[in-house]
């Protein structure tokens, strides 16, 4: 993308549309407020809905306008300000476009929609402007949680409407969601495009990175409103005027879906119901992940595997990243580099490895001379009508010479040309590519400067309606493929996307962050606080997993070969070790941690274990996610909203209910201030117990995270070298090779979980005695290994007590130590070391163990 803005003025400059002249001058706000005297008189009124299950009430009222949602007792939650519901009128209409990100476009006049002209029955009415411009509006409801404010133009009005707006009161609470953000979790004060932009940010790329842009924000104050529209847009969060929340759209029709619940992360759930279940990656793509920019052969490639395993680094997802084709995009790997792929795919399996290959939605365009394998499928392409077209003619598309080669751009509206596209991926998938990181694509943008570029595609659609969905439309040969052709799963992970694209798209990754720790600004995308707010703004957004380049992307002018500095890098491998995907790769010649030094190497190593062992925790929150909508990851502010104290730190978030992070961001901090969610938290590494405002030690490979007391938290055996099963040769190790789980247990209350693999486990402790109860799963795991820390249970639990222990009634003596419990058994077996109670369980039954 760094040469986007300028290629996308010269595309545009090549088949230009007709000029765009803005109205004479206007350049400042014009509010119609009076009534034009020959206009009928106003007929006020009202309508309301009630939501059946929860009784919160949206109502709408007119002369003046305003609306507003009510809960179960009748006091507010949201209410209207300022202009309302409004229009942006323009005499050129829809010919020009009008950046929503300027709050009164030039050529616009914002015209409120105030004055009742008829209910035609209790949830529908018509309204007008000053102007005469008449609007439908209507309620609705879904019976669960959610009422839907409808407002569209007629079709006299819809000729000079342009935009269309509403704003409400802000709040004193966070505002989450609106998709991928890398300024920090709070939306409070920010612009926030709904499209990605090269008319307003001078960030590298000449864009606005706004690669997954949601229109849905979710406040603490438990509600939600999704703007649902295709169309440009952009939400200013009190940016403007600090009472006010406004957001404008392009077009006529508006409808905004109001959403409501004690938690907001049950609002955020609601809204991903609505708009699409998140998909679920293989369990696979769980574990650490590996690349590097460019490997130059088969025996780079195959060295850096090596290391990994000779490091006990746990990694399954292997990326081959640009270049590896033999033209962009033929999807056949080039022997020039590779040698033999088969035979280094088939090792690679052997390795453990699972391999994921970049590419883009781009054909190499033919030139002079021999034609490319990519260049004889650009001409089948535009033979079959399957290339997005300008004025009649293909497209150049504006990214592509800047990627990789100058191409076309496949129209995946098509059936045709997704079939086409899919036909290509297939023969790799049957070598045993099983994944794909799908870059770029973001080359349909709604306009540069005010032209709308006449790009069209098969579907009859244009810039306008394309500009974020053509993501997802990109993405779906690839899944198609995947789908078809790999009976172990496979997964894509894309830059692009837009609001319902999670159910295509497995894992965002961010682009090119900066190989720094900073936050976002105007003028640069922003590091490790950057993949931050990413993580956390896109899990409020419907988009559970998310996965960044450890160590950044753009290069570090301030290290050799702008590399990040080692701190850097192992600070972000603190950060996504603890977040449910973890990926290390990035700029400049590799991100390696064993080439800055052995120790260096190590302390990765022990992460990269960490993240391992906490696959089963982290995919009990993604198939929630995938089941009912749940987030997996929440700031503070959002999982507990009556705590202010947890609103400051933009850089914690909480993992489940279980896990709480805050990463260490400022270069040279070796001790971490942060504020701890209400309730009593056990530090992961240390075991010390710490609640509410603390300053913690944080050396580096030791960041600050928390365990809550009342956790139970799966983990996998601790020597598992890969999650992949299939042609994996000794000696690495394999799930199938350590058939059990382990579990972190810090009792307290009354708790039930269920793992992937199907073992419950349900722990009872509010008095004396502790109570555990584990189940196999029907699959015929049996096996479960517990650590229980005593020291922190609530109540209290002295470990001189524990002489015996119960298993379903009868009697059981201690084992002989610790680790004697720790390698498993037979039944039921267990030791007190400490404050530490080793519980292992081996049965086919559901066993109960009690303490006295």
């Amino acid at each position: 993308m760094k040469r986007l803005l300028a290629v996308l003025l010269l595309a545009s400059c090549t088949s230009p549309p007709a000029p765009i002249v803005d109205d004479a001058g206007v350049d400042a706000p014009t509010f119609d407020a009076g009534m034009d005297a020959n206009l009928p008189p106003s007929m006020p009124f009202m309508i309301a809905l009630d939501d059946p299950s929860t009784r919160y009430r949206l109502e709408l009222d007119t002369d003046p306008l305003g609306f507003r949602l009510l809960d179960g007792s009748g006091a507010p939650v949201v209410t209207s300000a300022g202009l309302g519901l409004a229009v942006g009128l323009a005499s050129r209409g829809d010919a020009a476009f009008h950046e929503p990100m300027t709050d009164v476009p030039m050529g616009v006049t914002w015209s409120a929609l105030t004055t009742g002209v008829s209910r035609t029955s209790a949830t529908e009415g018509v309204v007008r402007d000053a102007m005469g411009n008449e609007a439908t509006v209507s309620l609705s409801s879904d019976g669960a949680g959610e009422l839907t404010l409808h407002v569209e133009m007629s079709d006299a009005a819809a000729a000079s409407t342009a935009l269309m707006r509403f704003v409400i009161a802000t709040d004193d609470g966070h505002y989450d969601g609106l998709g991928e953000r890398f300024e920090g979790a709070d939306a409070h004060g920010d612009h926030v495009p709904m499209q990605l932009s090269v008319t307003t940010r001078t960030r590298p790329s000449g864009t606005n990175e706004a690669h997954v842009p949601v229109p849905f924000l979710v406040s603490s104050h438990g509600y939600g409103i999704f703007a649902e529209t295709r169309e440009a847009g952009a939400f200013d969060v009190g940016a403007t005027t600090a009472s006010e929340m406004r957001a404008s759209f392009e077009g006529h029709v508006l409808d905004l879906h109001f959403y409501f619940a004690p938690a907001p992360a049950d609002v955020i759930a609601a809204y991903v119901r609505h708009a699409g279940l998140p998909i679920l990656a293989p369990r696979w793509a769980s574990a650490p992940m590996h690349w590097r920019n460019e490997w130059t052969n088969t025996a780079e490639l195959e060295g850096d595997m090596a290391m990994i395993r000779s490091l006990s680094i746990p990694c399954t997802a292997f990326w081959i990243d640009n270049p590896w084709e033999r033209s962009y995009n033929d999807h056949v790997f080039d022997t020039n580099r590779f040698a033999d792929p088969p035979s280094m795919l088939a090792e690679m399996r052997h390795q453990g490895f699972r391999t994921l290959v970049w590419t883009t939605p781009y054909l190499e365009a033919p030139t002079t001379g021999t034609q490319t394998g990519a260049q004889m499928l650009y001409v089948q392409a535009q033979t079959q009508g399957f290339l997005v077209t300008a004025s009649g003619t293909p497209l150049i598309a504006p990214s592509s010479s800047g990627c990789c080669a100058a191409g076309g751009l496949m129209d995946f509206t098509s059936a045709g040309a997704i079939a086409f596209w899919q036909a290509q991926l297939d023969p790799i998938i049957g070598l045993g590519v099983r994944a794909f990181k799908l870059d770029y694509g973001e080359d349909v943008v709604v306009a540069v400067t005010s032209n709308r570029p006449n790009w069209m595609f098969s579907n009859g659609e244009t810039n306008r309606q394309m500009h974020n969905v053509y993501a997802t439309a990109y993405h779906q040969p690839y899944r198609n493929a995947l789908d078809h052709g790999s009976t172990e799963g496979g997964f894509l992970l894309a830059r692009a996307e837009a609001w319902a694209g999670e159910t295509v798209t497995d894992v965002i990754w961010p682009g090119d962050l900066d190989s720094d720790m900073s936050i976002a600004t105007d003028t640069h995308v922003g590091g490790l606080q950057a993949s931050i707010s990413g993580l956390i703004t896109l899990a409020a957004s419907g988009f559970p997993a998310f996965a960044s380049d450890i160590g950044g992307f753009r290069n570090n002018p301030s290290t050799p070969d702008g590399l990040p500095t080692r701190e850097t890098l192992l600070r972000w491998a603190e950060h996504s070790a603890f977040s449910p995907y973890m990926q290390l790769g990035g700029g400049g010649v590799s991100h390696n941690p064993w080439m800055y030094d052995a120790q260096a190497g190590t302390i990765y190593a022990g992460l990269a274990r960490a993240h391992m062992d906490l696959v089963p925790y982290y995919r009990m929150l993604e198939i929630a996610a995938h089941t009912t909508g749940a987030p997996p990851v929440l700031h503070p502010a959002m999982a507990y909203p009556s705590d202010r104290g947890g609103y400051a730190d933009p850089n914690a978030y909480l993992i489940g209910s279980d896990l709480f992070v805050a990463p260490v961001v400022t270069p040279g901090d070796t001790m971490r201030t942060l504020h701890l969610p209400p309730g009593r938290w056990v530090h992961w590494f240390t075991g010390m117990e710490t609640t509410g405002d603390v300053t913690v030690a944080a050396p580096i490979g030791t960041p600050p995270v928390f365990l809550r007391v009342g956790a139970i938290v799966p983990m996998l055996p601790p020597d598992l070298d890969t999650l992949a099963e299939q042609d994996v040769m000794p000696p690495i190790v394999r799930p199938s090779d350590r058939p059990y789980l382990r579990a972190r247990i810090l009792p307290g209350g009354d708790r039930s979980i269920t793992t992937e693999e199907g073992i419950a486990i349900h722990v009872v402790h509010t008095a004396a005695p502790l109570s555990i109860t584990v189940t196999p799963s029907a699959g015929g795991l049996s096996d479960l290994r517990m650590q229980i820390d005593l020291d922190h249970a609530e109540p209290p639990i002295d470990p001189a007590t524990i002489t015996t222990l119960s298993a379903n009634g009868t009697s059981v003596i201690a084992s002989g130590d610790a680790a004697t419990v720790q390698t498993g058994c037979t039944g039921t077996c267990w030791f007190v070391e400490g404050n530490t109670l080793w519980l292992s369980v081996e049965s086919a039954t559901a066993t109960t163990i009690t303490t006295p």
